[in-house]
């Protein structure tokens, strides 16, 4: 499987904004209908299980602080494992730079996930595409494939120019900063952070370059290619893509 397809299966990490404000969220909350409704219906599901642990990118990390969360999210990953034991699963991928793991259960191994409070979320994971031939068609984008969270004209602009600049919105609860306690802006900038290290994760194995990162609104600016911008498109953090501006130049 290449790089950008593994990536492609990253777990969610948790939607770990939704971590950091437990109230906004019951326990029935990790798991959404259609994990039930596809378990049903053949028995299994892929899913993608988010595990509460500490995170930071790794790229922020010493190496000593690297080594320590890696061994943290392999812990919890056999913890959790420990508590499925005699019920319906089997392992797909255990990750080792982000706190999830990616199972196919059965409805016991479900209830389960529902129940424990390590597990902070479960969303429905997708087998990997087949890889496309790589001829000269290969290059163009099929805007019937496209919905509208990238507008047509930034994979035009993308695929002529090789690169686009974009601001991505993100999925995550948010409020005027003035209207908030001290306590609140804080989660409330932790959420946005933690939703942008999400979708860097999910970005990892595509070309990208991050232009700025916002800690009061819920987004972040980037430089993307076509591959990037699929990505974008199907990530679930993402709310919408918009086209950004170059840096005016320094007079």
């Amino acid at each position: 499987m290449k790089p950008a397809d593994r990536q492609k299966r990253i777990l969610a990490i948790g939607l770990l904004f939704w971590i950091a404000l437990p109230t906004w969220a019951s326990s029935q909350d990790k798991i959404p209908p259609e994990v039930i409704e596809r378990t049903a219906a053949q028995g299994t599901a892929l899913v993608l299980v988010g595990l509460k642990v500490p995170w930071q990118m790794e790229s922020s990390l010493s190496e000593d602080g690297l080594y320590a969360q890696r061994a943290a999210i392999a812990s919890i990953q056999t913890d959790l494992l420990s508590h499925l034991e005699g019920r319906k699963y089997r392992i797909v991928r255990r990750y080792q730079e982000i706190p999830g793991i990616a199972l196919q259960v059965g409805a016991d191994a479900l209830a389960e996930l529902a129940r424990l409070p390590i597990v902070t979320n479960v969303l429905l994971d997708q087998p990997p595409e087949a890889s496309a031939s790589h001829d000269a068609s290969s290059s163009r984008v099929s805007l019937d494939a496209v919905s509208e969270k990238v507008p047509p004209d930034l994979f035009k602009r993308a695929a002529t120019q090789g690169t686009v600049l974009v601001i991505a919105g993100l999925r995550t609860p948010w409020q005027r900063e003035e209207l908030l306690t001290d306590a609140l802006l804080t989660l409330q900038r932790a959420s946005i952070q933690d939703a942008q290290s999400y979708l860097l994760a999910e970005l990892i194995g595509t070309p990208y370059r991050v232009t700025r990162l916002y800690r009061s609104i819920p987004g972040i600016a980037l430089r993307v290619g076509v591959d990037a911008l699929k990505v974008l498109e199907r990530s679930p953090a993402v709310t919408n893509v918009i086209a950004d501006r170059p840096a005016a130049a320094a007079r």
